[in-house]
């Protein structure tokens, strides 16, 4: 068992900076982390989306140039590229974090976390090995995940999400988008502007729905002035696929109709990534949120 004064679970946007911090005041300090060091905003977030949406703005100006009398011919664009410029961009960052984490010597243990006792964990590595670790403070910085719902059908149709939908090197030629938030209009105008056919999903009676009713519908206005179909107040009631098509059944205020793609991302928000930790082990309660 190896001995710690701190350990930080989760190598995120909160909890880097925290270990450094930590171990800056001479604290031994042990960061965890079962993927990639940097979280969810280096790796799935808003450096891969941010990159990918400058490229995506470039194709939107020069689609659209004859506004500003340059006409341009046969234009193309290379989503292997843009992936391949964005993965780029992720590995610096990520690189960089890997560099801030080592100069302070904090320890860095790759692989999942379990509680199995009161302020211990175990960290199971990719290849199987074990580590031991104990603290008298630990932090849990565990973030989010997508939160799929249990919508008639979905389990037998090949899903895109948030982070899966980067790599694609493929643009889909209509996307559908179950969501209306933040992420799924990121995701949404970022592929329409890339060439896809979007169309959005949202239950609740407008887009955006934590935010004035004002300001979604001049970004509702906006989308659909990029051609992209929005449905609000519409629940989807089953979803299922014959040969390439997917297929989602809707019901739009009382008023029913079938949705096609090519491809569909589950926008519908996010869930805390806890369950695995066992916190029962070290008396944390948790709620469904």
């Amino acid at each position: 068992m190896q001995k710690f004064d701190a350990i930080v679970i989760g190598s995120g946007q909160g909890g880097n900076p925290l270990a450094k911090k930590l171990f800056g005041k001479g604290w031994k300090t042990a960061i965890i982390e079962q993927r990639y060091l940097g979280g969810t905003c280096i790796n799935d977030g808003c450096t891969p989306t941010k990159a990918m949406i400058a490229c995506a703005k470039v194709a939107h100006t020069v689609f659209h140039s004859k506004l500003w009398g340059v006409h341009s011919h046969g234009l193309t664009v290379d989503l292997p590229f843009i992936v391949e410029r964005k993965n780029n961009i992720v590995e610096q960052f990520r690189d960089g974090t890997a560099k801030g984490l080592e100069t302070s010597d904090v320890s860095i243990f790759m692989g999942s976390a379990t509680f199995t006792g009161h302020k211990t964990v175990k960290v199971t590595g990719h290849k199987g090995e074990e580590n031991i670790l104990t603290a008298e403070h630990i932090f849990i910085n565990t973030g989010a995940t997508p939160n799929i719902p249990p919508i008639p059908g979905l389990n037998e149709v090949p899903y895109l999400t948030s982070t899966t939908l980067l790599d694609e090197i493929t643009i889909p030629k209509e996307l559908i988008v179950l969501g209306g938030s933040y992420i799924a209009l990121e995701m949404g105008q970022l592929y329409q502007r890339l060439g896809s056919h979007v169309t959005v999903i949202e239950t609740a009676s407008q887009l955006v729905s934590k935010e004035d009713a004002d300001v979604a519908a001049v970004i509702k206005k906006m989308l659909e002035s990029e051609n992209m179909q929005i449905h609000t107040g519409a629940q989807a009631e089953r979803i299922y696929k014959t040969g390439k098509v997917i297929h989602v059944d809707i019901n739009e205020g009382g008023s029913k109709e079938t949705l096609t793609g090519t491809h569909i991302l589950m926008a519908t928000g996010r869930k805390p990534q806890t369950a695995a930790l066992q916190l029962q082990h070290t008396n944390v309660l948790t709620e469904e949120k």
